[in-house]
């Protein structure tokens, strides 16, 4: 019989190279694009892809049938106009849950102790001070998006003392772990302005796109701390500065922007009451073994799937983007 062809674009490490090949070589031809003279070629000969090929590689992808990502977010594909119908699309939803939750509960009890001011002030040898103690315990916390991510989130503010409510695309029976009430998106408007914190882990569709308009983002309690570790389309540049100058804002914490790099001339840079960072929650392949780790299980345990005629895990509904 003759073995199927799988095609290794991903970045990896010389660990998981070896990896795959211990448990692979001998039941598939394993190609290594950085082992290849001739890509173009191989691409029109692989049935399985591992990584994120360009549309134009794709349509080479004559024989293609699985796509396995890298990436949690599959937005680029499930959107894009020539994607083969045949292909089955996964990613590595749960991979990055545990790190981007951690930077979300971080990022806030930095933000509640003011620990930015005090680094500042380190630099600068000065001792002074705040007046900024306030604890994410006995909070309302607001999450939006009940997957992977947002259970993860969920589960460790509950672990803090907060009282989490989450919101989901459609009612679901039962109340995950780490949630106190859940409701549909139709309850936002309703459930914003009794949110201490909102948290957005939101997906990109074209539902999300946007959906944090300015009157949304004026309706939050006042004082309140707007989280996004979503999309950056979640939200417009221009609505979420006029809600920081306004005041009616307490903070942001923003690891993912409309516009990526955050444009220089962006007043949001210079606002003491905002933490930036540059897309960083859920790290890349060379900055976190355990997330490197996480995501090469996932791809290794689909590819068996592919290779045993087992259906695969991490399915992407194209229509729906995730």
């Amino acid at each position: 019989m003759e073995q199927k062809r799988v095609l290794i674009l991903a970045e990896h490490n010389d660990e998981i190279k070896k990896e795959l090949k211990r448990r692979f070589s001998a039941r598939c031809e394993l190609m290594f694009a950085e082992d290849l003279q001739n890509l173009d070629a191989t691409l029109s000969r692989a049935e399985m892809i591992i990584g994120e090929p360009e549309q134009e590689q794709l349509v080479k992808a004559k024989a293609l049938s699985l796509l396995q990502l890298t990436w949690a977010g599959a937005d680029k594909y499930a959107r894009m106009e020539r994607f083969p119908e045949r292909v089955t699309l996964c990613n590595v939803s749960g991979a990055f849950g545990t790190v981007i939750s951690e930077y979300v509960l971080g990022s806030i009890v930095a933000f509640y102790r003011a620990l930015p001011a005090y680094w500042r002030d380190q630099k600068s040898h000065i001792w002074q001070q705040r007046k900024s103690s306030r604890t994410i315990c006995g909070k309302r916390a607001l999450v939006l998006g009940m997957g992977d991510l947002g259970g993860n989130v969920a589960r460790r503010m509950q672990a803090f003392g907060a009282r989490v409510t989450g919101v989901q695309r459609t009612k679901k029976e039962g109340l995950p772990a780490g949630f106190d009430e859940a409701h549909t998106m139709e309850s936002l408007d309703e459930l914003l302005p009794k949110a201490d914190i909102v948290v957005n882990c939101l997906p990109s569709t074209p539902e999300t796109a946007g959906l944090m308009t300015r009157p949304r983002l004026l309706a939050m309690k006042s004082g309140a701390l707007f989280v996004n570790v979503g999309r950056g389309s979640f939200v417009r540049n221009k609505d979420l500065v006029f809600a920081l100058e306004s005041g009616h804002l307490g903070g942001a914490i923003l690891d993912v922007m409309e516009t990526e790099p955050l444009p220089e001339d962006s007043p949001i840079w210079d606002m003491e009451n905002v933490l930036i960072t540059p897309h960083i929650a859920g790290p890349s392949f060379d900055s976190s073994p355990d997330v490197q780790t996480a995501i090469w299980d996932i791809c290794m345990e689909n590819l068996d799937n592919f290779l045993t005629g087992k259906p695969v895990t991490h399915v992407v509904s194209r229509r729906a983007g995730y």
